[in-house]
């Protein structure tokens, strides 16, 4: 039996934590920043998509360049890039210096993203593989939940700048350990070799949508797409609509905390279930259900009770289909473009996520009631169940997960 690669996972799973540390630090703080930097908390709502714009070109750049000169360097140069970033937060003085800190932030987050899930799934037996991406992906929203635990605990002790001082020390005390302890991918290995051909070294864009790839990758980041726009949307909007469903402040957030550990959990689990059914079947139930407990958010809005077993529900199947999608990804490209092959799926969701807020936003301002709202956020899910079934019929995906 073939020994698994502990350090490999240890070592990825870190760097996915600090990913997810960083990104949900910032929402709590956002008011305290505001005034800090006197600037009204408005402001931040181009600074949340300056960082997901980051992401999707630190996705599709770095993947590529992890293809071409290893994935180990551009995670010790991705690790690093989001330390300085989250440092360089905390000694922001402006809302410009913050604003370019943020971009350079989810740049570095976007680009070790696509790089510790290929790298990881290199080191995997293939009938392992999805099981061990969604399971190492389960590590980006348990470091969120740290990060949103430890903005609360410090802000009002310490001040918002503890928070990013912390995140940028443990990732820079973290790229050393990668450097040394990290192995690089086997194929960068190979290409290094005298008689290693130059086109192993190269991944372009053309080898994902060519080579018979091409239907297949398209139906992928439709499916991507869709389901990041759920993800995203549902944690960025449910406070605010269920306050105009007439809820408290206190008791629509705590819906956030909901939707978070029903994500933890979602994710985890589905990385269980793989070993059993397949990932077509896991992601279209996983979308289907994720479609149908959205809806009853905001149909059931009178309900608290309702609310709660909803949201935890729909955090559940939305992150158990996300970590799917990326487990999926990694599975279906060969080794010398799987770096590119995910990123490239992160990066085309991204646009979901830059989207995606600002569609609800124009329904909030048609004065949509949250019923309705809710219903058209599921609608989504439901697209990327449909893509993910004609994914499913490519020849493509039938050769990667036999």
């Amino acid at each position: 039996m073939q020994r698994l690669p502990w350090r490999v996972y240890v070592l990825c799973g870190l760097v996915a934590f600090l990913d997810g540390f960083d990104t949900q630090s910032v929402g709590p703080a956002a008011d305290s920043m505001a005034a800090s930097i006197g600037i009204d908390i408005q402001a931040f709502g181009p600074l949340f998509s300056a960082s997901q714009i980051g992401f999707l070109i630190g996705a599709v750049t770095f993947s590529a360049l992890g293809d071409r000169f290893g994935r180990k360097r551009l995670l010790v140069a991705g690790t690093m890039l989001i330390a300085l970033s989250s440092l360089g937060t905390a000694l922001a003085a402006s809302y410009s210096q913050l604003l370019l800190i943020r971009i350079l932030a989810g740049i570095g987050l976007g680009g070790v993203a696509p790089n510790f899930i290929s790298l990881a799934s290199e080191f995997t037996p293939p009938a392992l593989r999805a099981r061990v991406v969604t399971l190492l992906w389960a590590a980006v929203p348990i470091g969120g939940m740290a990060g949103s635990f430890l903005s609360a605990f410090t802000l009002e002790r310490f001040g918002w700048q503890a928070i990013f001082l912390l995140g940028g020390a443990a990732p820079l005390l973290l790229v050393p350990v990668l450097a040394w302890l990290l192995p690089e991918s086997r194929e960068v290995r190979r290409s290094a070799t005298p008689d290693a051909g130059g086109a192993q070294r190269v991944a372009p864009l053309r080898t994902l949508l060519g080579e018979g790839r091409g239907t297949a990758t398209l139906w992928l980041w439709l499916a991507c797409w869709m389901t990041w726009t759920v993800l995203v949307v549902v944690g960025v909007w449910t406070p605010a609509l269920l306050q105009r469903a007439g809820w408290s402040l206190s008791m629509a957030a705590s819906m956030l905390g909901l939707l978070n550990a029903g994500g933890v959990a979602g994710t985890v689990l589905i990385g269980a279930a793989l070993r059993y059914v397949s990932p077509q079947r896991a992601l279209m139930v996983a979308l289907t259900a994720a479609a149908a407990s959205i809806a009853c958010i905001g149909a059931l809005a009178h309900s608290f009770a309702a609310v709660a077993i909803a949201a935890t529900l729909a955090g559940f199947f939305s992150s158990a289909a996300g970590g799917s999608l990326l487990a999926l990804s990694a599975s279906l490209y060969p080794e010398r473009v799987r770096a590119t092959g995910v990123g490239w799926s992160m990066g085309v969701a991204r646009i979901g996520a830059v989207l995606g807020p600002v569609g609800v936003g124009l329904l909030v301002g048609w004065q949509w009631p949250p019923a309705s709202i809710y219903a058209a956020i599921a609608l989504p899910a439901a697209v990327a169940a449909v893509a993910v079934l004609l994914l499913s019929r490519t020849a493509t995906f039938r050769t990667a997960i036999r």
